[in-house]
């Protein structure tokens, strides 16, 4: 009997152990699978939070750069200011952002409307042939360009003047030039195309500001001798946008420089202009990798300054 009673207060002694065994192996597993859950938690809050500090961070610094570079355009915007003062033009900050500015003309540039509605295509057809299109080719074009604006879409504007007469419509952006058919060849032999238009100004080429290839086709003098006439407004540096820059203060001046005859002269004066009548100016703000370039067309010497284009980039 005593056996008895001694066994089984040995195999409940041995249950009580065992059942104790298995409720802290239980509370193991819980503390484990607690720590395993808290770990994923963390881990998460910490990608999640990091995730956020990254984008804060980039997108402060995208707004710093558009920040540099407005304040580059306050400098750019000025009337007084020229590309020759890169210490206003080009600075750094305690914080390592920079700006840089580009002051360049629109009246450097054809005006496509001003270009046909003054029945100049002759113009367009040696510019696209000097970009390698074959000369019927480039006529075809010039013509295509003319029929799209005497044949104005529903989509064009159509203006009239004080007698009701209707006026020809006009290119609302350079970009709308590639809606003709016939100036696919010339858009594909000069992928650059744009940048030789626009539709800002009166129309006329700044002698002061165009290159030489421009220069060229607008006076009809040869390459070597639009060359020389650039290169003088160049300085004794022979470097342009420095102190020692001239510019060319007549048009007396210019025609000499030229070497033309006034009855030469008198068949182009009406396109040139000594000075530009509508700027373009880049400014461009970087901080940390981050880039922001803001461009505006601008007519810098009205009062108010009038803005027809501000691009961001």
């Amino acid at each position: 009997m005593a056996d008895r009673s001694n066994w089984g207060l040995m195999f409940y002694s041995s249950g009580g152990a065992f059942c104790r065994r298995s409720r802290r192996g239980s509370a193991l597993l819980l503390v484990l699978f607690a720590i395993i859950l808290l770990t994923g938690l963390i881990t998460a809050t910490v990608s999640f939070v990091k995730s956020d500090v990254d984008e804060y961070g980039a997108l402060n610094k995208e707004f710093r750069a558009r920040q540099l570079a407005e304040s580059g355009l306050a400098f750019g915007i000025d009337p007084e200011v020229q590309n020759q003062d890169r210490s206003l033009l080009e600075q750094e900050m305690p914080d390592g952002g920079r700006f840089h500015v580009l002051i360049s003309s629109e009246s450097t540039k054809l005006n496509i409307n001003s270009v046909l509605q003054s029945g100049r295509e002759d113009l367009l057809e040696n510019l696209f042939i000097s970009w390698g299109v074959a000369p019927k080719v480039a006529d075809v074009a010039a013509e295509g360009l003319q029929k799209y604006l005497s044949n104005p879409t529903s989509n064009q504007p159509v203006s009239t003047n004080a007698n009701n007469t209707r006026l020809a419509t006009q290119f609302r952006s350079v970009a709308e030039m590639s809606l003709v058919p016939e100036f696919g060849p010339v858009m594909q032999k000069q992928p650059e195309w744009m940048n030789f238009f626009t539709i800002w100004g009166d129309g006329k080429i700044d002698v002061n500001q165009a290159d030489a290839d421009m220069i060229a086709l607008i006076t009809g003098v040869s390459p070597a001798t639009a060359d020389v006439f650039v290169k003088y407004r160049w300085g004794p540096d022979g470097k342009p946008y420095t102190l020692d820059d001239r510019v060319y203060n007549s048009l007396d001046e210019v025609r000499a420089a030229l070497g033309l005859s006034p009855e030469q002269f008198q068949l182009v004066q009406d396109l040139l202009s000594l000075t530009s009548a509508v700027d373009r100016i880049e400014s461009t703000g970087i901080i940390a990798g981050y880039e922001k370039q803001i461009v505006v067309v601008t007519s810098r010497g009205t009062i108010p300054i009038t803005y027809f284009s501000w691009q961001e980039k």
